[in-house]
């Protein structure tokens, strides 16, 4: 019962995100397809494929500047598939070339749901180049109960307004009652906004790795998106681009650990 109600929360955040293209408020919904290439040493090697629905809103709160997002992944791999739901919420305030806020969110499949609350920043160290950054604890009490303290870093540079390059570097730290490890990623994305259209192309690549576990992935994805309110360096500059709690515990490897583990 409570993972069905954080999905249709999810669910219902999606479709506010949605529907908020029609309001004066600046964000985007979008789908994207990855293709997971999963090293486990011993055990072999395995593929499997990621389609993912997406989405995030950013608007006023009072005083303060506020951001919804929520996503759907399935993951379909040879050993069967699973969905891991996402939503996160959060509340700044901006200064002159930046913000500064706190967030909250989870991320469930059909047996492990991993809650998550942090701090998160974001400053202008160029005209053109944006630094954002994130860090959080979380608890997963269906995965041994497992306390995660995690950081991400990403810079977001921005060719022309519609054109952007960003880099992204996480690092996970996960205690369980049985064991610790550590999950590490680094990753690239790109996304291009044509000319006088609110639709854009997405790009990226991912690279995680437990150590402990000899666990490594690599991840690649393509994808295509609607952006309302303005350019991306709009949606940038307005707080509409914030990190999720689904991407910050690991990125695309953590997010597929939850979904493994939910489907056994």
């Amino acid at each position: 019962m409570r993972t069905q109600l954080i999905a249709s929360a999810a669910a219902v955040a999606l479709f506010a995100i949605a529907g908020a293209a029609q309001a004066q408020t600046v964000g985007h919904v979008g789908a994207n397809y990855g293709r997971v290439e999963l090293d486990a040493g011993a055990l072999g090697d395995t593929d499997a494929d990621a389609l993912q629905l997406e989405g995030a809103v950013r608007f006023d709160a009072g005083s303060l500047g506020a951001q919804i997002d929520g996503s759907v992944q399935n993951f379909d791999a040879d050993g069967g598939d699973a969905t891991v739901w996402s939503a996160t919420g959060h509340l700044n305030t901006k200064f002159e070339g930046g913000l500064v806020g706190g967030f909250a969110g989870v991320s469930t499949s059909d047996d492990v749901t991993l809650w998550a609350l942090g701090a998160e920043a974001q400053f202008n160290v160029a005209p053109s180049t944006t630094l954002y950054g994130q860090a959080g604890y979380g608890r997963a009490e269906d995965l041994n109960d497992a306390d995660l303290w995690a950081v991400k870093g990403e810079v977001r540079h921005f060719f022309t307004d519609n054109f952007k390059l960003q880099g992204s570097a996480g690092y996970t730290k996960a205690d369980t009652k049985g064991a610790d490890f550590d999950i590490w990623n680094i990753g690239a994305d790109a996304e291009y906004q044509f000319a006088s259209t609110p639709w854009s192309i997405t790009g990226g690549y991912e690279h995680g790795e437990i150590d402990d576990l000899d666990l490594k992935s690599d991840t690649f994805r393509v994808g295509l998106r609607y952006t309302f309110g303005g350019t991306l360096r709009d949606r940038d500059q307005s707080g509409a681009s914030l990190g999720s709690a689904s991407t910050l515990f690991g990125g695309s490897l953590g997010q597929g650990v939850i979904a493994a583990v939910g489907a056994f």
